[in-house]
């Protein structure tokens, strides 16, 4: 195990007994900083998102922290510096950015949509590019991760909507939930934190190189390609209404590369895509439906098994009704047929299913019987199917198998495919859950159970492809 990942891991443990129910915004801001991406909190006030991003600054070894309330009322000079009054004198614009946003490590800009138009376009080039236009001069800031925070989203507004997309990492802060932690917040955990384990700014610029390096795999590649295809999908109805723009996209695979190598990983490999929940959705009441979709797609290598049952079902269906009976089949037995007192034996399936096509029920005398009687259609295959274990065999026309193999061999690409990332890959995903430390012991729990629900339906699937095989083989 690498020192970083140790470190990484020793971080999370100290801030998640002290951050009740706050392990994914832990793990959030953790990684972020090591990607030098930017993060949300949208939440109401007291839920201790300040008091996380200042904590987080302090575990980062010389790190400086910005923390300002913004209001539309708030100018350039509270966040970006005063004006220099010796460059005034020189006939230079610039300002003095010491111990304001443009020289800090960490910042926290709290209301960060109320920001005004004068702040803005600043805001966007620091939060993007992480560089400051100090007057004529363009400066690298040595911005790690800016944390955003606000009570609610932005409105409808060309500008705040490309804030809002400067923000990769999106949580939705709620109260704590639980009774035992609700306790323990008011009567147990009282005492200050400051984090004891350090990480290094120079440990992180490495791992972002290490990360350069990192490969993706062609079936992440292919899961990514598939999500983003649903989430496009005009008929998605829980998914609709996201919008991921291409720079969103671009900045998620760095992110997932950065990821694995913190995880002494090589490869991106699937686990690392559940990290997705929280950089995708625009609306906190999309998390769910995302984070289904994700672990669906994770679990099956991007195959919408859905979709693949029903196709399964829908094509076993079509070639069942395609199927035409064998008439020049045997009977298991010899049957006289007696009609205006003409008798005919018969002994052949054709020729019974020609006894009944005028729509009367003729006299029928089977070889162990003494008497004719009239028997209906439906009492005579009982008869054969009971006395004589004969069911009339079916087939597909010559024409119609062509069609539907062409249609079969489609559909078991992508079963195969399903199969593979399912069954052949089980254990080798379930290790890679337990090594990940980016996800929080329910994302493990859940993914495995989904896994394992995924494993049985394999061979439902399985069954179903079978049946179809063997009407094409028959």
């Amino acid at each position: 195990m690498s020192l970083l990942k140790e470190e990484i891991q020793a971080l999370h443990n100290e801030f998640k007994e002290h951050f009740i129910e706050r392990d994914e915004e832990i793990l959030g801001a953790i990684l972020a900083i090591l990607a030098n991406e930017n993060v949300l909190y949208l939440g109401p006030p007291g839920t201790a998102k300040t008091y996380l991003a200042q904590n987080i600054c302090k575990s980062i070894e010389g790190a400086q922290f910005f923390y300002y309330l913004l209001t539309r009322f708030t100018t350039p000079e509270e966040i970006f510096g005063p004006l220099s009054i010796q460059s005034l004198e020189k006939d230079v614009f610039k300002r003095k950015i010491d111990g304001c946003l443009p020289s800090a490590h960490i910042a926290l800009l709290d209301e960060i949509f109320k920001a005004n138009s004068s702040i803005l376009n600043s805001l966007l080039t620091l939060l993007n590019e992480r560089r400051f236009h100090n007057g004529t001069e363009v400066i690298d800031t040595p911005l790690l991760t800016v944390f955003g925070a606000s009570n609610e989203l932005p409105e409808e507004d060309e500008n705040l909507e490309a804030l809002y997309d400067r923000f990769l990492f999106r949580y939705d802060v709620r109260y704590i939930q639980n009774e035992d932690n609700v306790k323990s917040l008011l009567f147990i955990n009282n005492a200050e934190f400051s984090p004891k384990v350090k990480l290094n700014i120079d440990s992180i610029k490495k791992i972002r190189v290490q990360a350069q390096s990192i490969e993706v795999s062609d079936e992440v590649q292919d899961i990514l390609l598939s999500l983003k295809k649903h989430l496009e999908r005009k008929d998605s109805e829980d998914t609709e209404s996201i919008q991921i723009s291409d720079r969103r996209w671009k900045k998620i695979v760095g992110v997932l590369k950065v990821a694995a190598a913190a995880n002494g990983k090589k490869k991106v490999d699937r686990t690392m895509l559940l990290l997705l929940q929280h950089m995708l959705w625009d609306l906190p009441d999309q998390k769910e439906a995302l984070r289904t979709l994700i672990i669906e797609l994770m679990v099956t290598g991007g195959i919408d098994t859905e979709k693949l049952d029903l196709e399964i079902t829908n094509l076993q269906k079509i070639v069942d009704d395609a199927k035409e009976i064998l008439n020049d089949e045997k009977l298991p037995v010899s049957i006289h047929v007696r009609k205006n007192w003409d008798d005919t034996e018969i002994s052949t399936y054709k020729e019974l299913v020609e006894a009944y096509q005028n729509g009367n029920n003729p006299q029928l005398l089977f070889e162990d019987e003494m008497n004719y009687s009239r028997y209906n259609f439906d009492t005579v295959l009982k008869k054969l199917k009971e006395n004589y274990n004969f069911t009339p065999k079916m087939d597909l026309a010559a024409e119609k198998k062509i069609i539907y193999e062409k249609e079969y061999k489609n559909i078991e690409k992508q079963y195969k495919t399903h199969y593979k990332n399912v069954r052949t890959l089980f254990d080798e995903m379930k290790k890679d859950l337990e090594s990940n430390i980016w996800l929080t012991s329910h994302d493990v729990d859940e993914v495995s159970l989904i896994q394992q629900n995924k494993l049985n339906n394999v061979h439902m699937l399985e069954e179903k492809l079978g049946a179809i095989k063997t009407a094409f083989q028959s």
